[in-house]
């Protein structure tokens, strides 16, 4: 009876703190910018959508217009630094600029408008 009870408490406690942090990152001020570094989990580029982790959850991230084209550029399992706009409960954040600092893509860094070219290292 108590080997149940050993299974339930940890995914109990995994499932509460995922939905504090995803709580927390879909009810910010709408208009209020931040930041993540996560590795992107899933894209679903005719849906406009990234996944990424926060903290001890997962985040659906919104792409703006300028954004969707290069969504299917980011790979999965690549690093990225990503900057949104929070829109408040419960829209998602909309993705503002990305920087991919690992894994390969023809977009690897998106400064709102289009894709740019990083600086190459001497």
């Amino acid at each position: 009876m108590f080997r149940h009870f050993a299974f339930i408490l940890p995914l109990l406690l995994v499932l509460f703190a995922s939905g504090a942090t995803l709580g927390w990152a879909i009810t910010d001020e709408p208009g209020k910018e931040g930041s993540f570094y996560s590795p992107v989990i899933r894209v679903v580029p005719d849906k406009g959508f990234i996944l990424i982790s926060s903290g001890s959850g997962i985040l659906w991230l919104k792409a703006g217009e300028a954004a969707m084209p290069h969504l299917s550029e980011l790979p999965v399992g690549g690093l990225i630094d990503v900057v949104v706009e929070f829109q408040g409960k419960p829209n998602p954040p909309i993705i503002k600029s990305w920087k991919l600092t690992s894994g390969d893509s023809a977009c690897s860094v998106f400064d709102g408008a289009q894709c740019v070219q990083p600086a190459k290292k001497k």
